[in-house]
């Protein structure tokens, strides 16, 4: 332990443990902020004429997640639609957070978890309010009441393999980065500026889509089919 210290302290890192809550408040306020923002902005929109330039980057989301949730929830996609564009606006924005300087708090597995056990409340309470309690219960029989332990383990290693997967999606980013600035030394002030927004902006907007394609499609796993033809 006292090694451990003492390199630490060489090396110069220091953990905090508060870095990514404070660094969610910041994000979650500056959110809030931006989207409030908006709010009155659109209130001076007139839906009948030509949409402005800077509304079309916002309507392509929305109409893209809605369109997944369409395709995957059915007829209560309204319900669900919602929660979705949240997933992917906290975690873009939390991926993203060096590029303003901010510890990223999808970096910590906590963070990840508290978001994959978000998504797994959604899940389960998919599961009840379309297809009963009887129902939901019945569907951990499926497809033999044989695989009943095997189900109930699926069920519940679920939240940990999102957020294992959202985890080490970006730590392994920020390692290749870090080798790749240790590697070229001075010559990577020429070259990390396009690796530095190759990795926070491609590569978030990557793993953003897999952890909210996933979220849908366990979510949607739930579902009876009856309930997933959409209607308009």
């Amino acid at each position: 332990m006292v090694f451990l210290a003492d390199t630490t302290q060489q090396s110069g890192y220091h953990f905090d443990p508060l870095g990514p809550i404070a660094s969610t408040i910041y994000i979650t306020g500056g959110l809030i902020i931006l989207f409030v923002i908006l709010y009155f902005l659109l209130k001076k929109v007139d839906p009948k004429g030509k949409t402005p330039l800077w509304l079309v980057p916002f309507l392509w989301v929305v109409e893209i997640i809605n369109g997944f949730t369409k395709e995957n929830i059915g007829k209560r996609w309204k319900s669900y639609a919602p929660w979705f564009l949240t997933l992917t606006i906290f975690i873009f924005f939390a991926n993203i957070s060096a590029v303003y300087l901010l510890q990223n708090p999808t970096g910590y597995v906590i963070v990840t978890f508290a978001l994959a056990m978000c998504t797994f409340v959604v899940i389960q309470a998919t599961g009840i309010v379309s297809n009963g309690f009887g129902g939901y219960l019945k569907l951990f029989l499926d497809p033999s009441p044989v695989m009943l332990p095997m189900n109930i383990m699926s069920e519940f290693t679920l939240p940990i393999s999102l957020s294992l997967r959202l985890f080490g999606n970006v730590i392994s980013g920020a390692c290749i980065s870090l080798l790749i600035k240790h590697l070229l030394g001075w010559g990577s002030v020429v070259v990390m500026p396009l690796i530095n927004l190759l990795f926070d902006i491609a590569f978030s907007i990557i793993q953003v889509a897999v952890f909210v394609i996933l979220s849908m499609i366990f979510t949607s796993m739930k579902i009876s089919d009856e309930e997933k033809i959409y209607s308009k």
